[in-house]
């Protein structure tokens, strides 16, 4: 085994503080790092001595001591000659092309392992893991592209890669000084020195990792690649800046990065036309390393992980990469989790970090489950995906322990439950007999017969959840968005209602009236049954019931205090909406818009038109949120084509601007539909995922 080193939490700061050297404890480390080796082969002439020397003996105690294998400088002549790595006659890498314009030595940035000033002595530090699974990331730790964080996204990170069989490459790379090509050259190099010796080492695919600003420099290696060499793999991007635009970057990032306002608004010294072209230059700058812009269908699958309380890197970058990602069908999975904040990276006790202090909490083992999953699914696509296990199935033969009728006299009497429950407020004219779709357990034509069927937990823990199951409000899907949701929460101590409400055939009001009346029995009804918090789970259009239910609220007694919302609908915009959902809510645009012709006055046609556009904002939930919305919870698929993604994301978009406690999670597959139909029972497109699926359910339910 190798030994091991550090890296304490550093978030992006732009303040250094110079940290007084740590001999005995380096000594130490030098004596761990004695196999290591440059690897060029040929002699580091980069200008004085205090040029050469790395700061690593200025940095402090780590937590972890991990010491890479090897170590390869970059440009062994300095930046200033255009040379790379030549190893027997060989150019294996390219020659710095700009220089920083810094000088000086390196120093200690932060009292967590950051680096500062790293110029000529721009390196990678290479570690092999005991057991190769074939697989390599390159890694660029963050600083705000003022330092590296040498630590906690790096040695600790290439830790936690080699204990799961990934080689990790980290990245020393040079801070740009309004130079922002340099870091991405330095990046790139590493790729070309790692591709060559790939077969050396074993390796058959390598990605890339960042975090804040090495998130972005990540983003830029899998969006301004140059050649095949220089493409990653994959990609994974960990609370990462992405825009380079003012009100959603990282301020000091884009400073750093492209250069401030202030240097590029200066008008003193420049003729009109050398500062409007200035500005010009300015906004392309702007726009090139805003690097969701740059997103096509060829970049590569992507990984992203972000917290929603980053009061560092707003979170829309990572919407907006994730957006892009969706929209050109690059295979990605997103985490956004409920905590963490900024700078969580590898700074856990998990990995054999000293005294740390984990801010991702709970979540740490969804991420690295997550993230050691989706690599594994990676490496698929070099050596074949795995035979899926078999498994028997059964038949579902659950029974509901009661089941309630909504309206004892039916939908045309407005009357509910006495002293219990409001009538049904308007009818929704189904005078059909109800259908269950036989095996399919799909219910239509629900009218009189609206009711909920409660499972209550053997072994409670208080809290009860509401299901509205979807079926573009056409049918409703009682069996693997109902039933086998009920068992999964009852297994969990969670007691259940499954909702058979009325489909709406055009009254949109009718089958939210039925779930806040569920509300009310089950509130009247909990301190008998030991509840004190009742949540809703919805799918689908469902989904948009429970988004409803969490929105279009009447008062205390019809909130939900959580909701869990599984590819919900959430908007009623054509092109983003699934339209037979909204369709079948409040009914086709074309029979709103009839004109006279269809014998309608002028009058009653602007009113039709003023009431459909009405109805059409108002179930737009994603424009109903306030900051009284209760704790949410969306989970989907990036590939469901039938509810797009831009759903949810506009969602949690809301969610996030009010304040409100939110997560989303995306898978790259399984499409729409799966519930919780498990392999038990039935064929889960979910498959790989639903382990990751269940488990955020469930520590989001047990948090709450």
């Amino acid at each position: 085994m190798k030994p091991v080193i550090s890296k304490l939490t550093a978030g992006l700061c732009m303040v250094t503080v110079l940290m007084a050297a740590a001999p005995d404890s380096y000594a130490q480390k030098k004596a761990k790092k004695a196999s290591a080796e440059v690897l060029d082969g040929s002699e580091v002439n980069i200008g004085s001595t205090d040029k050469a020397t790395p700061v690593e003996d200025k940095l402090g105690t780590p937590g972890l001591v991990y010491s890479p294998d090897k170590t390869v400088y970059l440009y062994p002549k300095g930046q200033g000659t255009d040379q790379g790595i030549v190893e027997n006659g060989v150019q294996i890498t390219l020659g710095p092309a700009v220089s920083n314009g810094l000088e000086g030595p390196e120093v200690a940035a932060t009292s967590g392992g950051g680096i500062g000033n790293i110029t000529d002595s721009a390196r990678i530090d290479i570690f092999l893991p005991d057991n190769p699974n074939g697989q390599m990331v390159i890694a660029c730790p963050g600083g705000g592209y003022s330092y590296v964080s040498s630590w906690n996204e790096g040695d600790y990170l290439a830790k936690w890669f080699n204990d799961n069989g990934v080689a990790c490459a980290v990245v020393k790379y040079r801070m740009p000084g309004g130079h922002p090509q340099v870091p991405l050259q330095d990046v790139q190099n590493a790729f070309r020195y790692c591709r060559h010796h790939a077969e050396e080492w074993g390796i058959r695919q390598i990605g890339v990792i960042g975090f804040s600003a090495g998130g972005h420099l990540a983003s830029m290696a899998e969006t301004m690649y140059v050649d095949e060499i220089t493409k990653p793999d994959f990609a994974v991007l960990i609370y990462p800046v992405i825009s380079m635009e003012n009100g959603i970057t990282h301020q000091g990032s884009r400073f750093n990065l492209i250069g401030t306002d202030e240097y590029w608004d200066n008008r003193d010294g420049y003729s009109y036309d050398e500062w409007y072209s200035r500005q010009e230059e300015h906004s392309k700058l702007v726009d090139k390393y805003s690097t969701y812009k740059s997103v096509t269908p060829s970049t590569p699958p992507t990984f992203i992980a972000s917290s929603s309380y980053d009061r560092t890197v707003p979170i829309s970058n990572t919407i907006l990469f994730y957006r892009k990602l969706q929209n050109n069908k690059v295979p990605a999975e997103l985490h956004i989790y409920p905590k963490g904040g900024h700078g969580w990276g590898y700074n856990t006790p998990a990995i054999g970090v000293q005294n740390a202090k984990d801010n991702l909490g709970s979540c740490r083992a969804e991420y690295l489950h997550a993230l050691d999953r989706w690599l594994d699914q990676q490496l698929e696509n070099v050596d074949g995906k795995k035979p899926a296990a078999k498994v028997k199935r059964i038949a579902y033969t659950g029974k509901p322990d009661k089941v309630v009728h909504l309206y004892p006299e039916g939908q045309e009497v407005d009357k509910g439950i006495e002293g219990i429950t409001l009538g049904p407020g308007e009818s929704n004219g189904c005078r059909r007999p109800e259908e269950d779709g036989g095996d399919k357990k799909e219910l239509k034509y629900v009218g009189d017969s609206a009711r909920f069927e409660l499972y209550m937990a053997k072994n409670p823990n208080g809290k009860m959840v509401i299901i509205t199951p979807g079926g573009a409000y056409w049918y409703t899907a009682f069996g693997h968005e109902g039933e086998l949701a009920a068992e999964w929460l009852n297994e969990q101590g969670i007691s259940a209602a499954v909702v058979k409400y009325r489909l709406p055939f055009g009254h949109p009001t009718v089958p939210l009236t039925d779930v806040q009346n569920v509300f009310r029995y089950c509130r009247y009804h909990a301190a008998e049954w030991g509840i004190t918090k009742i949540g809703i789970m919805g799918f689908s259009a469902g989904g948009h019931l429970a988004a409803s239910a969490s929105t279009l609220y009447v008062d205390a007694v019809t909130r939900p205090d959580f909701s869990v919302l599984v590819y919900p609908v959430i908007s009623t915009e054509p092109g983003v909406t699934h339209q037979g959902s909204i369709d079948n809510l409040i009914g086709k645009k074309e029979n709103w818009m009839k004109r006279s012709a269809d014998g309608a006055t002028n009058a009653e046609w602007n009113a039709n038109k003023a009431k459909f556009e009405e109805l059409m904002e108002q179930y737009s939930l994603d424009k109903q949120v306030t900051a009284d919305t209760p704790p949410t919870f969306l989970i989907f698929s990036s590939n469901d084509y039938g509810v797009p993604p831009e759903n949810e994301l506009r969602y949690y978009t809301a969610l996030s601007e009010c304040g409100v406690y939110c997560e989303m999670h995306a898978f790259p597959g399984g499409s729409h539909g799966y519930g919780f139909s498990s392999s038990k029972y039935r064929q889960d497109s979910l498959e790989q995922w639903r382990a990751d699926f269940l488990e955020a359910i469930a520590r989001f339910l047990r948090e709450i």
